[in-house]
């Protein structure tokens, strides 16, 4: 997985005020979901990456999550269906990225 990659599904998430489980993503860029956010900040624009149990990311406290983080009660939860929200919503070619 690149950085340029996880950081446009960063990116994406946060323009459509989105959330994925670590699950959906790690499996898109084939890595395991404890990994995924090594060495990431814990910030707004990191919360959209959620935990499937309770949608909210693991370890951040309340002041660093979005502010419309629950906006959309919707949270992406399958690597194929963030692999179509991303292409329909960012325009990003994940034929490059892998399956898990």
């Amino acid at each position: 997985m690149s950085d340029m990659q996880m950081d446009q599904i960063l990116s994406a998430l946060d323009s459509a005020t989105q959330r994925a489980t670590y699950s959906a993503v790690a499996a898109l860029l084939g890595k395991t979901p404890r990994t995924l956010m090594k060495g990431r900040a814990r910030d707004q624009q990191h919360s959209w990456v959620v935990n499937r149990k309770n949608g909210l990311p693991t370890g951040y406290e309340p002041a660093r999550l979005h502010p419309a983080l629950q906006e959309h009660a919707h949270v992406i939860d399958s690597r194929d269906e963030l692999a179509a929200f991303l292409s329909s919503h960012a325009g990003i070619d994940i034929s490059n990225a892998r399956a898990a």
